[in-house]
């Protein structure tokens, strides 16, 4: 069973090259997505750094390669 925001994490478009992130889907979002600290986040009504991966750490990633974040 995967997490049931895989098809629309935002993380995702942090990584350019796709085995990469196949890596990080099957490590985290396939199996144990019940420990991201994303999803966490996001079920208590949170808001989600983009750079924050499941295992909780950052990703250092410029400011500039950060998507912007969705007008209200």
């Amino acid at each position: 069973m995967a997490c049931y925001r895989i098809s629309n994490c935002p993380m995702y478009s942090l990584f350019n090259l796709k085995a990469t992130l196949g890596a990080w889907k099957a490590l985290h979002c396939e199996d144990r997505f019940a420990d991201c600290e994303r999803l966490k986040l996001f079920e208590a009504g949170k808001k989600v750094p983009v750079n924050l991966l499941p295992n909780g750490k950052l990703l250092d990633v410029p400011a500039a390669a950060l998507p912007l974040a969705p007008s209200p």
